[in-house]
């Protein structure tokens, strides 16, 4: 991971001219400002990742807030490498240990610690603690949408994080807004996903009341292996397939000396495989357009014959 370098501000001298060149350059473009007097190289910017950016905020509010301040949630989330959908927040979270309520400031959230049992490690680049992995994943899941905690929690549990751990740890918080959408995060949480676009087309796939999918269920035929399925509906027969676009248009995901096109190519042989698997009675495909689009991912499902209903908790997101 990239580490974006914060500029600091600060007037160089009684007439200030460090301040207003950075105030300038932030107006011109060349410099992102991220607080007052603290700014990041704009074409840095650009090339770093979500999770990059979130990193420098926290490291530009570090020496303005209080020591007794924990970094968690969303911004323990990008300190621990989670996957996240899209930006983080544009404000850090933090967990104050003298409060009893929420307070959003500019750049600041500050979240209720009073009474809470925190586990933390600390921050290497600016030795500030933040929750351990658990306790982060704990309330990811009782604060955000599932299409954000759920990546997360697969993530954690490929990298060896324990199930039980984080619902224990949901657990102690009691009767909390946001238990029942945690528990349903972690019944859909399983390590075995193979991709972040995956977790969330597999909470899509749930909001519609599908089955609950095998993960990565591999397939064999006389020339042998053929390769692992993103979803398989045993009682269907059904191979569903997700396509990201990520294995076409990244090319650290392919391997050397081959193009998308090679990869295309790839996937069609492998797709006539498996329709001529003798398990196999269906095959279809979706996307990010569908997983965003309901009525679309049930005519996909109605397409290969997988039942869908609603579920009972289909809108706790």
């Amino acid at each position: 991971m990239a580490r974006l370098t914060i500029i600091r501000g600060g007037s160089a001298d009684p007439s200030g001219r460090r301040g207003r060149s950075s105030r300038d350059a932030a107006d011109q473009g060349t410099l992102v400002r991220l607080t007052p007097g603290r700014f990041v190289d704009a074409s840095e910017w650009r090339r770093a990742t979500p999770g990059e950016r979130h990193i420098a905020r926290i490291k530009a509010v570090h020496d303005r807030i209080a020591p007794r301040l924990v970094v968690a949630y969303a911004s323990a989330a990008a300190l621990h490498g989670l996957p996240w959908r899209g930006e983080f927040p544009d404000v850090v979270e933090v967990i104050d240990p003298a409060r009893s309520t929420t307070r959003s400031l500019t750049h600041v959230r500050k979240r209720p610690g009073r009474g809470r049992r925190l586990r933390t490690q600390e921050m290497i680049t600016t030795r500030r603690k933040v929750t351990d992995v658990t306790i982060t994943l704990a309330d990811l899941a009782i604060s955000y949408d599932l299409r954000l905690s759920v990546p997360a929690l697969d993530a954690a549990l490929a990298a060896g994080c324990v199930l039980a751990d984080i619902r224990s740890e949901v657990e102690l918080r009691g009767a909390v807004h946001g238990r029942h959408r945690a528990e349903v995060a972690l019944a859909l949480a399983d390590g075995r996903s193979g991709s972040p676009g995956e977790s969330v087309a597999r909470v899509a796939l749930d909001e519609v009341g599908a089955p609950r999918p095998v993960l990565q269920r591999a397939f064999h035929d006389t020339a042998g292996f053929i390769g692992r399925v993103d979803f398989w509906f045993p009682d269907q027969g059904v191979v569903l397939e997700f396509d990201g676009r990520t294995k076409y248009v990244d090319p650290a995901l392919r391997r050397p000396g081959t193009s998308a096109a090679d990869v295309v190519v790839t996937e069609k042989r492998r797709e006539g495989r498996l329709r001529r698997h003798q398990e196999v009675r269906g095959l279809g495909r979706f996307g990010w357009e569908e997983a965003n689009d309901l009525d679309a991912l049930r005519a996909v499902l109605r397409g290969v014959g997988v039942p869908f209903s609603t579920r009972s908790f289909m809108h706790v997101r």
